[in-house]
């Protein structure tokens, strides 16, 4: 039913903008007060008809309701892989330090391992005067201390020099931390790092030396060692951009990855890369390259790691392969690149072996290093996710009724074992250091002149015919990081001490 306008009580728009009109100019009280309440009315009328953006002015801004994040279905596996892998528990009598340092490597603080049945967290456990076969983990030195060295058996101590102490600096342990050594001596991380500046020689491997000073020491410093012999970070870097990894224990990925940390942390300070370290940058773009243009199909690495390709079923073999590789790669990488295709293929199908093969007998080097690789990942790409925690080993026995054993291989692996002396072109005398210049940082001497074998897709870009593409366009040229901003480092790389 439809109501009839009542005309006669009813007031015109026209009368009552005269209303209005006539207290222009005028002292008096204005007649629009004198107006019937029905005008007050029609007013508050007139108001709920008109659009809303007439009052924007004068409305409060409305608040956008968050839209949550998208989960990302990979980052979810990873954290599966993960926590699956961390459901292997070694023990304290029965495996060896080689062993458990490697567990440190990829859960570090957490990680917990089985003393006789009763869980303790592992730092702690080494840090009190932890000893294998009688022998400490830790002794003290002339110049400060340093980690058990190798004693002539594979997979008890560390195989390299500072292998232990470099593994250690994953878990960001301040310079005062000390551990327990023999004769009731203790000594700190720093005094390890004074020993480790005093012992270096250019006669020994310097990978885990590298990789360790980075940790502590600023890039720019420079020292004396035992021999009055001029050393510094720069001089480590360039050893370690003319080394071969096609020689070096585990296809040179540990060099990589200290080339990459040593990298990060130049350029975390600097803004931008020169010298040394733009030749480090230029040989991880270049075994960058090969490694993705060597990955296997199904996102394996290639199990002849920079050589050739290659492609196993195995499960250590592959969990060998592709965890050494991706944990290089995600600290040479910068954050912007690691949702790339080839990277997050790499990532799910590792995260797909270590899963479906939790009950299955797994080399303990490979396995931790696969999941070092998976916990790099996850901090870069998921900086805000809960810190890492080791699920209790009764609710490891009860998730996981027959979790697979850590085994060692038959054959010693060569990262457990010191890697035979190569003459390098650093020539040390006890008064002065004669560098060789060091050549374009990324090529194996002698590897232009060889010539390609069948099926065989080398590392480097051969012939200027190659290069010339590059230039072209013809072929991806991965980007050299000159200048980067702090959030594009794919890793921390620097302790504050």
């Amino acid at each position: 039913m439809m109501l009839k306008r009542n005309s006669s009580k009813m007031p015109s728009l026209r009368h009552t903008h005269q209303c209005l009109q006539s207290t222009k100019g005028s002292n008096a009280e204005p007649r629009w007060r004198l107006l019937p309440k029905v005008h007050h009315g029609l007013f508050a009328f007139l108001i709920l008809l008109a659009p809303a953006s007439v009052f924007a002015e004068s409305t409060e801004p409305t608040v956008p309701t968050a839209t949550p994040a998208p989960i990302d279905p990979l980052g979810e596996l990873v954290e599966k892989a993960i926590a699956t892998t961390s459901n292997r528990f070694l023990d304290a009598k029965v495996h060896t330090p080689w062993q458990i340092v490697h567990g440190l490597l990829a859960l570090r603080q957490d990680y917990v391992i089985n003393n006789g049945g009763t869980p303790v967290n592992a730092i702690e456990w080494i840090s009190n005067g932890a000893s294998f076969h009688g022998a400490p983990w830790f002794e003290a030195t002339t110049h400060g201390g340093r980690a058990h060295p190798y004693n002539g058996t594979p997979y008890e101590f560390e195989g390299h020099v500072n292998q232990f102490l470099a593994v250690l600096s994953m878990c960001d342990l301040p310079l005062d931390h000390e551990f327990k050594a023999a004769d009731g001596k203790t000594v700190t991380m720093q005094q390890m790092v004074d020993h480790a500046k005093m012992a270096v020689s250019s006669h020994v491997e310097i990978t885990w030396t590298l990789w360790f000073l980075t940790h502590y020491v600023d890039q720019d410093e420079e020292w004396l060692n035992e021999n009055n012999e001029p050393w510094s970070m720069e001089r480590l870097v360039r050893m370690q951009v003319k080394d071969s990894p096609y020689d070096s224990p585990c296809g040179g990925t540990h060099g990589m990855f200290a080339l990459a940390y040593a990298r990060n942390a130049y350029l975390k300070k600097h803004g931008q890369l020169r010298g040394a370290w733009l030749e480090a940058d230029q040989k991880l773009q270049r075994y960058l390259m090969s490694s993705q243009r060597m990955q296997n199909r199904d996102g394996s690495f290639a199990t002849d790691w920079f050589k050739s390709t290659g492609y196993s079923d195995d499960f250590n073999d592959r969990i060998k392969y592709s965890g050494h590789m991706l944990e290089w790669i995600l600290v040479a990488q910068p954050k912007s690149r690691l949702q790339d295709r080839w990277i997050r293929t790499g990532i799910q199908t590792l995260c797909y072996d270590l899963i479906r093969n939790a009950r299955e007998p797994a080399d303990c080097g490979p396995l931790y290093h696969a999941l070092h690789a998976l916990v790099l990942y996850r901090e870069q790409t998921n900086p805000d996710s809960h810190p890492l925690m080791q699920p209790s080993v009764a609710r490891a026995i009860k998730e996981n009724a027959t979790p697979g054993p850590l085994t060692l291989s038959d054959k010693p692996s060569d990262e457990a074992v010191p890697a035979p002396f190569k003459p390098n072109p650093t020539i040390a005398t006890p008064t002065k250091t004669i560098q060789q210049p060091v050549k374009m940082a990324t090529q194996p001497e002698g590897f232009r002149s060889r010539r390609r074998r069948a099926r065989r897709r080398t590392s480097s870009i051969e012939t200027p015919q190659q290069l010339r593409e590059l230039g072209a366009g013809k072929r991806p040229l991965m980007p050299i990081l000159k200048n980067a901003g702090q959030g594009e480092v794919a890793s921390a790389t620097t302790s504050e001490s």
